[in-house]
């Protein structure tokens, strides 16, 4: 008779272990997802930034016309580009093409930095620029986090993640210029 006590109560323990865990796992996933949410939100809010900046500094910074159209084309671009997919991210890179290209050069920078107003926005400039940078590998990390626990054949199985979408990584030419972010380590 006793036996048929501890069957019973086994299968009970253990199917509580089982839903405990299927409930740590749903709770982590959503966490996860609001992670990489959080992420992305930060990471746009900073590229935005670093496009308003951009146009900041091509217009009052001081720059040659060839260098200050360059750099507003390539912000205008990054700023009325739809918030998602690979037009997001070709703008965005070209951005950073055209930072790189107009602040590539040491005496460019130095040069420019010769004005107060000019020094404070190619600081903000370039804390703005690592900032980017930074947020994307934070939103890439949050996203792999996310993608791994998704794989798991438990969370497939049981289809913990509801029709919420996949997380997609940013791939994104986010470099910053060097003689900008060596100008900014130099002001600090």
């Amino acid at each position: 008779m006793s036996e048929w006590m501890v069957t019973p109560l086994v299968l009970v323990l253990v199917l509580l272990f089982l839903g405990l865990y299927v409930r740590g796992l749903a709770a982590r996933l959503d966490r996860l997802h609001l992670r990489v949410d959080a992420s992305e939100a930060v990471l746009d809010a900073r590229l935005e930034r670093r496009a308003t900046l951009t146009k900041e500094v091509a217009l009052d910074a001081g720059l040659d016309p060839v260098s200050a159209v360059l750099l507003l084309d390539a912000a205008t671009a990054a700023l009325h580009v739809s918030r998602s997919g690979t037009a997001r991210a070709t703008a965005e890179s070209d951005l950073s093409s055209a930072l790189r290209a107009v602040f590539g050069d040491p005496e460019t920078v130095s040069d420019l930095a010769t004005d107060p107003d000019s020094r404070l926005m190619l600081t903000e400039l370039a804390e703005v620029c690592v900032g980017v940078s930074l947020a994307r590998r934070f939103a890439n990390d949050a996203v792999r986090a996310a993608v791994a626990l998704r794989r798991r054949g438990i969370v497939r199985a049981l289809r913990l993640a509801g029709h919420a979408p996949w997380p997609q990584n940013r791939d994104l030419d986010d470099a910053p210029p060097d003689a900008l972010s060596q100008f900014a380590l130099d002001a600090a």
